[in-house]
Order: structure tokens, then C-alpha cells, then sequence
């Protein structure tokens, strides 16, 4: 008997995936565990497995968005079934039109000969103003001469190319505007959606404060110089990282996800890292960032951002986050508003570093200056709590030896 294909769900907040690409042809004979099909939800890109063996009918196609449970095809246990499933008989090629003999060609009618230029040969010109008129490229049709007997003269010439310096250049036509329709599917699709419903449903504010890191850079090169030791190559990103799960077991409210109603506070960090990818935002999580150390964080972070840009990440590897980081810092922007992640309550984002003029003590000095910026939900915190968060950033990154210890 046949058996129907739904779209499965791939996560707890999963409500839709899009078809993405049919590894099987329609009415291929197909095994049961054998990978037919791959979708895309809010996370990732997946691929279905067969669920019986048969011969396969597609429902859904390529780019349908399917709610979960929703049919995508049928798998039938016989050809003959498929036959009767199909209407009677498995689909065929289209049958080749008959193409019409060719036309005889029909010898085209001889060009007609050109008409002669209005009497160019007739028009009474001097000898100097023809040969200046024929230099420029000027047609003698339209000129009038100030001659006598109305002659065309030199001066007539010149007079004519003064007034075609005077006139105003022709203005080109506009640009045929080309519209591309981009469709919003897959990984965007659910980005958007989940953006845009961060948003309606709580009081986001954002707060910022500009942070002298010179030393936090000059402390990440010394890091750097001794990258055979550590192991690895550390990064801006890593110590910002650090320094964040350092706040926040200080600050143990911001580590938290709030329903609406009540407000859970983890112990675990699970750090949810924004990483752009092409197909679009991606947050893997870091578990239990708390417990490891500089050069742990750095290999967990960097394995996630490598195969969330490759579209590798697991099942769950987006979930359970309990606090995002967002770096744009390798972009000319400052500073920004990110949009919490729900149900989480806070984002902190890190701009440039930017070398300006600061005031050190009494002293004017070119500082490394980086804004840090925090969002978060005013149905959780007040501002003495994000005054408090934002003072013990500053201090950690301008005292980045406090990081580590």
C-alpha cells in the first residue's frame, strides 16, 4: 500500500520548512533510510530520509513551503500502484511537436539606392567656409550665409560652432529599470519572521558606553606572540567573548530566558555567538561557556562559526542559548541596536576599535576607543541593573588582565 510523506519537524519552535532540492526523481524506485529530499527550516538545511520502500510520487516541489505535517509526496509499494496513483501510467516525456518543412527563402528585394543629400553641390558656399565645414563635420543643409547673394562664409562657420558650444548637452535617456524578485525562504524566511516578532513582543532598549581597549589589544598581541604555547591564534572576538561570560556570573538576571510571565535564570552560560553566513544569520551556541577557558572558547567558537558559514551545524545546535554576542566590529560601524534573540533578554554587540584623541588622567593621548553596546528587555531590567552590566564591561576590557583569572 502507498504510504504519504510529511514534512518533519526538526526542533521544538520548528512550524514550517521549505522544500529545498529532490534527491530522487519523480517515480525512481527508492529505499527506506535512503536520503530523498532536503528542506530548510529556521536553522538549517536538513535532508529527509526515505520511511519505506517503493516507488516515489512528489507532492511538494522545490521551493514550497510546507507546514510541518503537510504533505510533500508519496511513496508507492508497487509500480502498479504508482500507475493507479499517477493516473494510469508513469509520466512520460512530452511528445516531440512535428516541425513544419522550412519556407522556401524569398530573395529579399533589392535595397533602394540612397537619397541623394539636398543639394549639397548647389549651395553657394566660398572655398575656405567648405573645406572649415567639411574639417568639423558639418552638414551645409541647415546654414545660412551672411554673403553676398546669401554665400556661406568662413565667419558663417565659426558663428555655428560658437552656438553649438552654447547649447545645452543632450540629456540620455533613463536607464531601463531591471527588477529582480528575490523570494524569502528557508533560513531568511524564518530570520525575518523571528526578527520582526523579537520586536512586537517586548520593550527593547539599547545602551551604550565607549571602552578605551588599547590595552585589551596590546594584551591580545602578547597572546598572539606566544600562539605556539597557547596553541591557537587568539582573537579579539575571543577576549570579548571571555569577558562576557565573566559578566555575566556576575550579573546572573541577564543570563536568563523570560516566557512573558516568569523569569529563569541559568547557571550554565550558553553562549549564542552571531555569525553571517550567505545564507543568512546564523547563532550557534556554545554550551557551558562558563567552565572553559581562553583557548577552550576559542576552538568551540571557531568549530561553530566554520560549520554554521558551511551549513553543517546539528540538530539542536541553535537552541537553548541563554545569552547572545554580536561583533560587527570588522565592519566600519560603531555602534547599533541589535535585536534580542527570545526567549533571551539581553544582546550585547561590539563595534570598531577606533584610534581617536581620549583624555587619559590630565593627558590628551590617541587611544584604541570601542563602543559596546547593550539590548535589552525593560520588562526585565531597570537601568541601574544595565548601568551596573555596562560598568563591569568597561572595566574588564580596559583591564583585560581580569579576564582570564
Amino acid at each position: 500500500m502507498s504510504v504519504e510523506l510529511v514534512m518533519p519537524r526538526a526542533g521544538l519552535t520548528m512550524v514550517e520548512g521549505t522544500v529545498s532540492t529532490w534527491l530522487a526523481a519523480e517515480g525512481a524506485a527508492v529505499k527506506k533510510g535512503q536520503a530523498i529530499m532536503e528542506f530548510e527550516n529556521e536553522k538549517n538545511t536538513i535532508e529527509f530520509a526515505c520511511t519505506e520502500d517503493g516507488f516515489l510520487h512528489i507532492t511538494a516541489q522545490e521551493g514550497d513551503v510546507v507546514a510541518v505535517g503537510g504533505p510533500i509526496g508519496v511513496v508507492a509499494a508497487t509500480k502498479e500502484e504508482y500507475d493507479a496513483l499517477c493516473g494510469g501510467a508513469s509520466p512520460a516525456a512530452p511528445p516531440a511537436t512535428e516541425v513544419a518543412p522550412a519556407a522556401p527563402a524569398v530573395p529579399a528585394a533589392p535595397a533602394a539606392p540612397a537619397a541623394p543629400a539636398v543639394g549639397e553641390g548647389r549651395v553657394r558656399i566660398t572655398g575656405l567656409a567648405r573645406k572649415m565645414a567639411k574639417q568639423h563635420g558639418i552638414s551645409l543643409a541647415g546654414l545660412k550665409g551672411t554673403g553676398p547673394n546669401g554665400r556661406i562664409i568662413a565667419q558663417d562657420i565659426l558663428d555655428y560652432l560658437e552656438e553649438q558650444k552654447k547649447a545645452p548637452a543632450p540629456v540620455p535617456a533613463p536607464a531601463e529599470d531591471v527588477v529582480t524578485e528575490i523570494q524569502m525562504t528557508g533560513v531568511r524566511r524564518a530570520i525575518a519572521k523571528n526578527m520582526y516578532s523579537s520586536l512586537q513582543q517586548m520593550a527593547q532598549c539599547t545602551a551604550a558606553v565607549e571602552v578605551d581597549v588599547t590595552e585589551l589589544l596590546a594584551y591580545r598581541q602578547k597572546l598572539v606572540e606566544n600562539q605556539d604555547y597557547l596553541g591557537c591564534k587568539v582573537t579579539v572576538n575571543d577576549l570579548l567573548a571571555m569577558a562576557t561570560v565573566k559578566m555575566l556570573q556576575k550579573h546572573p538576571t541577564a543570563n536568563a530566558t523570560f516566557d512573558g510571565k516568569t523569569l529563569f535564570v541559568h547557571s550554565a552560560v550558553n553562549l549564542s555567538v552571531a555569525v553571517a553566513a550567505e545564507v543568512g544569520l546564523m547563532v550557534p551556541v556554545v554550551k557551558s561557556a562558563e567552565r572553559m577557558s581562553l583557548v577552550e572558547l576559542h576552538n568551540a567558537m571557531g568549530d561553530a562559526a566554520r560549520r554554521a558559514r558551511d551549513q553543517e551545524l546539528r540538530s539542536g545546535e541553535q537552541s537553548g542559548g541563554t545569552f547572545t554576542i554580536s561583533n560587527v566590529g570588522m565592519f566600519p560601524i560603531d555602534w547599533s541596536t541589535p535585536i534580542i534573540n527570545p526567549p533571551q533578554v539581553a544582546i550585547l554587540g561590539f563595534g570598531r576599535a577606533v584610534k581617536k584623541m581620549a583624555v587619559v588622567g590630565d593627558e590628551a593621548k590617541i587611544r584604541s576607543m570601542m563602543h559596546v553596546f547593550l539590548t535589552f528587555d525593560h520588562r526585565v531590567f531597570d537601568g541601574l541593573e544595565v548601568g551596573r552590566i555596562l560598568t563591569d564591561m568597561q572595566k574588564l576590557l580596559e583591564h583585560p588582565e581580569l579576564i582570564t583569572v
